[in-house]
């Protein structure tokens, strides 16, 4: 796969942490209930439950904060890569429609009611010239701005028109 959206080994690094953070939050809720039984059996100062506490808390918040943290620069990697992949298919993209663009010139209609006719006989005959040389109709239609079906159709229009011409000039024995 070309794109490759996530590293496996960034997603079990991720996990791992997950999975200390919630040993350590088991870890606190197992102290908590020992704490409480100790406390119904023999009262303790409460300086020490208080340090225990907050030291658990302190390390589950440093635990979630490096596997987020981890997560956030992930995430920033894989936007990073996608803006340079959609860059590159852009320029790609604008590139082909530069390319595509014809380089023929087309001389300007002056009688504006044969207008019509000029510009379909103009085209008619690009369609038979570049079809003379080989190109196919895909291209031809994409190249004159004209439906493939149409090309289609003046091609087989000057097929039968040659075929007729030549049956005229030889009449079956």
């Amino acid at each position: 796969m070309a794109l490759q959206t996530i590293n496996l080994w960034e997603i079990l690094l991720d996990v791992a942490q997950i999975c200390l953070g919630g040993i350590i939050l088991l870890c606190l809720i197992r102290n908590k209930i020992k704490f409480k039984q100790l406390l119904l059996k023999a009262p303790t100062g409460e300086t020490s439950q208080k340090f225990n506490t907050e030291f658990i808390i302190q390390a589950i918040r440093q635990q979630c904060d490096l596997a987020f943290t981890h997560i956030l620069e992930t995430i920033d990697k894989e936007r990073q890569t996608l803006d340079a992949y959609f860059e590159l298919r852009e320029t790609q993209i604008a590139s082909k429609m530069l390319v595509s663009a014809p380089d023929r010139i087309v001389a300007p209609i002056s009688d504006p009611e044969g207008a019509d006719q000029n510009t379909a006989d103009t085209i008619y005959s690009e369609i038979e010239s570049l079809a003379g040389q080989g190109v196919s109709l895909d291209n031809i239609a994409e190249d004159l701005n004209v439906p493939k079906s149409e090309v289609e159709l003046v091609l087989k229009l000057k097929r039968l028109s040659a075929e007729s011409a030549k049956n005229k000039n030889n009449p079956p024995a």
